[in-house]
């Protein structure tokens, strides 16, 4: 049996400490008195221990790879302090589920206090799915939001990501992009389970979203928006037969903001080099196409998607008009920016803009308005064109 000291110094460096389920809220209690006395005391070498809780934030990981999450969950953690409660699957053949609980602690700045969460693992087999929920509810913090940030497919566990969607106030899908089939992502984003549903796809746009709206933040720009006759997303992807989530999503930001209404039906033309996939929408001058061009992944890069371009084209009173947000190599760092128009800048501009990671973007949809018009607006379109991609 492990002594109290070596229980402090496992759960501080977050190790799992196993415990009884019906005496989790117990253990601790015991084991953050001890903790704040090993790290106590005034000098930088030996800062203050403070407990810090944002929300509960209920990770479901119900896959043989559970461990695998491990890293990005301590990441988030790391940026946004909270009760962690994690549900992860496990090949325990009986109806029951085992605990464990962890301390996750960073230190902000030398000389400020360690900031600690607290991280709660539930092991569940395929016979006790049916247990989870009410194991969940005694855990939750009183007076805390309640995040269910889930990764895999939710039809999958449908009863249970009903159950403890309805009683959440966040959900976040952190789905495969590529490879997660539409009726997922349907019922994922379904409205009536939480009113407030977000694809963690969306957070990666963040910077493209900010580089293409500066085009026209002027309001003497203002009525180039209802003169767009094309747009062009290019974009990297592990799968180039098909357009991943992010630039559709990027495209759904576009026809969702700008009122652009869905024609016809979408098309995809592939080469070996990889596929145009174009959609027709009715804008303000008529009907505009939005092309989405997939690249293979730059060698060297993280296999996931990441956007390589965006290039807007206005029919404008002197000619047509070109706007370029473009890396200015493939996996590169920097965006490249050139606009074609009068009142413009003729010369290019450079920005330092990095591919946003899962932790980050996890993060930003912690922190987000749970209002998000640009999204509500961007979500049926989203789906119009995955179902024909």
């Amino acid at each position: 049996m492990a002594s109290p000291e070596s229980s402090t110094e496992a759960f501080l460096q977050g190790q799992g400490i196993p415990v009884d389920l019906r005496d989790i809220e117990s253990q601790l209690q015991q084991l953050w008195g001890p903790a704040a006395e090993r790290v106590g005391g005034p000098e930088t070498e030996h800062p203050h221990v403070t407990r810090v809780s944002l929300a509960n934030v209920l990770i479901e990981r119900l896959a043989a790879d559970a461990e695998g999450l491990r890293p990005v969950v301590e990441q988030v953690i790391s940026k946004y302090p909270c009760r962690a409660i994690v549900i992860r699957g496990s090949d325990d053949p009986e109806k029951r589920i085992t605990a464990e609980v962890s301390a996750l602690c960073h230190l902000p700045d030398p000389g400020m206090p360690q900031v600690c969460s607290e991280c709660i693992v539930l092991n569940a087999g395929p016979q006790a799915e049916d247990l989870i929920a009410g194991a969940v509810r005694p855990l939750l913090e009183a007076d805390l939001p309640l995040v269910l940030w889930w990764t895999t497919d939710p039809r999958d566990h449908e009863a249970l990501f009903r159950d403890l969607g309805d009683e959440c106030s966040r959900i976040l899908l952190d789905l495969p992009d590529p490879g997660t089939p539409l009726e997922s992502l349907e019922l994922g984003l379904d409205p009536t389970i939480c009113a407030c549903t977000r694809d963690i796809e969306w957070f990666g746009l963040t910077r493209w979203r900010e580089l293409v709206a500066q085009f026209f933040d002027p309001p003497c720009h203002h009525g180039t928006l209802n003169r767009i006759d094309s747009l062009q997303i290019e974009v990297e992807t592990p799968e180039p037969s098909r357009p991943p989530r992010l630039a559709i999503w990027m495209a759904a930001w576009f026809a969702g903001q700008l009122g652009w209404k869905p024609q016809g039906k979408p098309s995809r033309d592939c080469s070996p080099d990889g596929c145009t996939f174009r959609a027709d929408f009715l804008g303000p001058m008529g009907t505009l196409a939005a092309e989405i061009v997939t690249h293979p992944v730059t060698e060297g890069r993280p296999a996931r998607p990441a956007i390589r371009g965006v290039t807007i084209t206005a029919s404008g009173p002197e000619g047509a008009e070109r706007f370029r947000a473009r890396r200015c190599s493939p996996g590169s760092d920097d965006v490249c920016i050139d606009a074609r128009a009068p009142d413009y800048c003729k010369l290019p501009s450079t920005v330092r803009s990095p591919e946003i990671d899962e932790a980050i973007r996890l993060v930003a949809a912690l922190d987000a308005s749970r209002n998000d018009p640009p999204f509500d607006n961007a979500r049926p379109i989203a789906l119009w064109l995955l179902k024909h991609a």
